[in-house]
């Protein structure tokens, strides 16, 4: 039996999806049902299980050698 979600958790679940690659988005939120089928439903529930499988889904940006380097927009001395 597929699970209902009630407004506040479907806008949850689509918030913590948006940082996750668009093409990995379905698995989350498959992942998501997954964890949760049969327990009892809450926002509190969903936004924990959530948080927890969307670790596995997250990819850091990957961040240049330089990218911390500071940046002079001043005259040279």
């Amino acid at each position: 039996m597929p699970l209902s979600f009630s407004a506040e958790e479907l806008d949850l679940l689509l918030a913590l999806a948006q940082p996750i690659e668009p093409a990995q988005r379905s698995a989350f939120l498959d992942a998501v049902a997954a964890a949760i089928e049969g327990q009892a439903s809450g926002p509190g529930l969903v936004h924990q299980t959530a948080r927890r499988i969307q670790r596995e889904f997250w990819t850091p940006p990957a961040i240049s050698p330089n990218a911390t380097a500071p940046v002079h927009r001043g005259r040279a001395a």
